[in-house]
């Protein structure tokens, strides 16, 4: 009896486990247009030698589909909407530049709150990714759906060291509520 006992209770136990719902596929994300070393330099870029409003620097987001998919890119506080679809198949599809350049720039520049967050929504579930880049610098990432956002992160640095002015290194906090979280930044 007491062998039943235990191997009920451990089938209990099975069924009544649940797995995290997580993955990196979604049709809705958020993301910042985040710092980069050359977004303060409005003269002549170093490459080119071509002035650039809004510097030398681009972000691109990227959208990787196993079928057709209509994808918006939205950023309400500035106005600007873009729209793309995708092939069908594997495909990964570019988006065009984020604007970086008055009166539609959603680059996060200083400290602080900001409403230039990027919205991006899609009719079929899709990976994204974004891009920062320069000519020789460049930084990548990949979203996460706004339903598999958590509520504690850590963002791991190191002390900066470039030889680059304007070189540093950042992170930001994507908050898509109305103005309900609270943040606390602890520094060990």
């Amino acid at each position: 009896m007491r062998k039943f006992l235990l191997l009920s209770l451990a089938v209990i136990s099975i069924n009544t486990a649940s797995a995290q719902d997580f993955s990196n596929k979604g049709k809705d994300f958020w993301v910042g247009y985040g710092y980069h070393q050359q977004m303060t330099n409005n003269g002549n870029c170093p490459q080119t030698g071509t002035p650039i409003p809004g510097g030398c620097q681009d972000m691109v987001l990227y959208f990787a589909t196993d079928q057709v998919t209509n994808i918006t890119i939205n950023i309400p506080a500035l106005g600007y909407t873009q729209t793309l679809t995708t092939g069908p198949g594997n495909i990964v599809t570019p988006s065009a530049p984020i604007p970086k350049a008055v009166p539609q720039d959603a680059r996060l520049l200083t400290e602080g709150t900001s409403n230039n967050g990027i919205h991006v929504t899609s009719d079929k579930p899709m990976v994204a990714y974004a891009h920062n880049y320069n000519q020789s610098v460049s930084g990548a990432t990949i979203l996460y759906p706004t339903n598999t956002l958590g509520k504690e992160y850590y963002s791991v640095n190191y002390k900066n060291w470039s030889n680059s002015n304007n070189a540093n290194c950042w992170f930001y906090i994507v908050a898509t509520d109305t103005g309900t979280t609270t943040i606390e930044v602890t520094d060990w």
